[in-house]
């Protein structure tokens, strides 16, 4: 027996999916990515694989994963000769989500013929592929580059690297056919980022959220990160969730959070918890 897994996105067509697989198990609990495997659901039900879409694979498990990744064949001309005027800069870093990675070369021999200066990192993954938690790619560039093109969908992806480099980040919206940038919503998240930063300066009591999810699970990093607020007179505990939602945490008389787990939920999320919420990083500015 093997268990399917499928991005939100794509549950509309999980049926289809199926039929053409065979007898497989669907599982319906959402799916944020190739660190959210349902390794636990197919152990408790013997399952021999996991069939996992939409993501490529970022870790080494157990029980074998197959990774159907998808593409789209997304051209992304017409946009950037229409809306090329936006982008000043001449130095240019192409990054994009595994989805729409394919468009990168169309869109740097496109550049090139314009008098762009363009540049794919190669980082962990694929090249110019970047995740939330992992913008090696773009990093890799950082220096050679003076601004960051996005090709691809939301805005959570390149939300990392415009909050992690000093580059600006445009994004190529592939549903908006458009072109803009990220310099207001960056700046409302330093906003929050600050304040966060800010309320929890004087925390007596910080609880520290762990995330059993297999590629989210990060219990050795929280040890240290306890210890460490523990010797500057800290009171620190070390929550265990398997999906950290603010609700969950009501009724506990804690002053901070310091989120272990994926940093969206501490950057994106961060306004619906009503104690401050802090990623490791930050959280070394309050001891």
């Amino acid at each position: 027996m093997k268990i399917l897994q499928v991005p939100d996105g794509l549950r509309r067509k999980v049926l289809e999916i199926v039929d053409e697989l065979g007898d497989v198990l669907i599982d319906c609990e959402s799916c944020f990515g190739a660190c959210d495997l349902a390794i636990q659901e197919a152990k408790i039900l013997g399952c021999e694989k996991i069939i996992h879409y939409g993501h490529s694979k970022i870790l080494e498990t157990d029980i074998p994963v197959e990774y159907v990744e998808l593409r789209e064949d997304y051209d992304p001309i017409p946009v950037l000769e229409r809306e090329l005027n936006k982008i000043k800069e001449k130095r240019i870093g192409l990054i994009s989500s595994l989805q729409f990675l394919d468009s990168l070369e169309k869109a740097k021999k496109f550049l090139e013929e314009k008098g762009k200066i363009v540049k794919i990192g190669k980082g962990k993954l694929y090249p110019g592929q970047i995740l939330g938690c992992d913008i090696s790619s773009a990093k890799e560039i950082e220096n050679e580059i003076e601004a960051f093109l996005y090709i691809g969908s939301g805005k959570f992806h390149p939300l990392g690297v415009a909050l992690k480099t000093e580059k600006p980040v445009y994004i190529l919206d592939v549903e908006k056919n458009e072109i803009s940038d990220l310099k207001g919503i960056k700046e409302k998240f330093l906003k929050q980022k600050y304040t966060a930063i800010g309320l929890a300066k004087n925390a007596k009591r910080i609880g520290i959220l762990v995330s059993i999810k297999s590629g989210q699970l990060n219990l050795e990093l929280a040890k240290k990160i306890k210890k460490r607020l523990e010797e500057k007179g800290k009171r620190v505990y070390i929550l265990i969730f398997n999906k950290i939602k603010p609700e969950k945490l009501e009724g506990l008389e804690l002053d901070c959070y310091i989120n272990t787990a994926c940093p969206r939920i501490a950057i994106e999320n961060r306004a619906e918890f009503k104690k401050p919420i802090l990623n490791p990083d930050e959280g070394e500015l309050i001891a």
